[in-house]
């Protein structure tokens, strides 16, 4: 399903990024075979995780293992989006998550590939921003793509945000659901992006976005058109 996904989003025109979760392989095999497939539509950019099963079938766990692995050289993927999380990870230390990147950027180093890092959304616009600026002093040459939420309702985000992990904004969340009235209409990312201005207002390089829409993809595209036409180039980033 994902290959014929991915090929049709090309054929659209459009840059299919397929997300690939270590621990969803039952074997090396199936990974190969995914690379190959996608390889055989031309599919140059991938996402690469580790995946959120904590028992897993078959002999990767992490992401590392699929950058490493021989079959990307002779593949067409040549950007790889690797993972960030700036308010950390439910299960996994600061210092194993910093060292994790380290060790995914130099994978993709050794072998060529264009690495790109990409956050998980939160809430926290200074948190975001403080995250934002250490990797950058960190990782030079890495893009960073700033995971923002889509324009969806506030019930929906926290639901989201439970399942994936994002903790320590959830709370700031809650308290602005107000009530019944509120809690039901559409949130969009504004205050969050104020936020990171005004915490990181000239970034060492551009900041990228990556929106979750959670469904409203429509809404989310619309709602960031308006705001980009309102707001400076240096406000709203790439």
């Amino acid at each position: 399903m994902q290959v014929e996904a991915a090929a049709r989003l090309k054929e659209m025109g459009y840059v299919a990024v397929p997300h690939l979760a270590a621990r969803n392989f039952r074997s090396e095999a199936d990974y190969t075979r995914l690379v190959e497939a996608h390889s055989g539509n031309g599919v140059s950019e991938a996402l690469f995780l580790g995946g959120n099963p904590p028992l897993f079938p078959g002999p990767l766990g992490e992401s590392a293992q699929l950058l490493a692995h021989a079959v990307l050289k002779d593949s067409t993927i040549r950007t790889a989006f690797v993972a960030g999380y700036p308010e950390g990870h439910p299960s996994i230390s600061e210092a194993s998550l910093a060292d994790a990147l380290r060790r995914k950027l130099d994978i993709c180093a050794d072998r060529s590939l264009e690495a790109r890092i990409v956050s998980q959304f939160a809430f926290d616009g200074r948190a975001i921003a403080a995250w934002a600026r250490a990797q950058q002093g960190e990782h030079p040459a890495a893009a960073i793509h700033v995971g923002l939420a889509g324009v969806t309702s506030l019930t929906k985000l926290i639901r989201f945000a439970a399942m994936c992990g994002v903790g320590p904004s959830i709370a700031a969340l809650r308290r602005s659901a107000g009530g019944l009235l509120n809690a039901m209409m559409d949130r969009n990312p504004a205050d969050v992006l104020e936020a990171m201005t005004a915490n990181y207002p000239e970034p060492v390089s551009p900041l990228h976005f990556h929106f979750f829409p959670f469904g409203g993809w429509e809404k989310t595209l619309d709602w960031f058109s308006n705001y980009r036409e309102a707001c400076s180039p240096q406000v709203i980033g790439q």
